[in-house]
């Protein structure tokens, strides 16, 4: 009878094991497209600034980036209480016009995404002042409950150098 028992309690402990890795492996597999939007967008704002760098003193009134973006798309990624692919040009309940990639400030950081998405996507321009900053920032509702998790990058402008920490930083990881 104890032997059964342990045996029971084994196959329980090695299906939650199981279960717990699948619902890592989901989240992980959710978050994949995050770190390589992120780094095409910073680029794109790299690309800015240096661009402006580049002019001739003269030419250079003040240093600025584009305007900040709302979240995009709009519409979450969520269809029915489940987390579903927002589809630039699709069919779905989670498809939204592709033309909101070619409104600024996505068109000067040479960013849009012409594939389903579960996360959307902002820039954020701080105004000019001694140190010239910007994030770039990745939002996604895992859960669809309606809050929010933030993943973002830093960067900034200091003399000619473009310059920012590779971590990716985040609030609210796991909604």
């Amino acid at each position: 009878m104890a032997q059964k028992l342990t045996l029971a309690l084994a196959t329980l402990l090695l299906l939650a094991l199981g279960a717990w890795g699948i619902a890592a492996s989901r989240r992980a597999a959710r978050f994949a497209e995050v770190p390589a939007n992120l780094r095409l967008m910073y680029e794109g704002a790299t690309v800015f600034a240096q661009r402006y760098l580049a002019r001739p003193v003269a030419e250079r009134v003040r240093p600025d980036f584009p305007i900040s973006s709302k979240v995009t798309p709009e519409s979450p990624c969520c269809h029915e209480g489940r987390p579903t692919p927002c589809a630039p040009g699709g069919k779905t309940a989670t498809s939204y016009s592709p033309a909101e990639w070619k409104k600024t400030p996505f068109v000067e950081l040479a960013f849009e995404l012409k594939d389903p998405h579960l996360y959307r996507y902002s820039f954020t321009s701080f105004g000019p002042g001694e140190v010239l900053r910007f994030e770039v920032s990745a939002h996604g509702d895992a859960d669809c409950d309606g809050v929010l998790s933030r993943f973002y990058r830093k960067g900034y402008v200091i003399g000619h150098d473009v310059t920012g920490p590779l971590e990716i930083f985040s609030e609210h990881p796991e909604e």
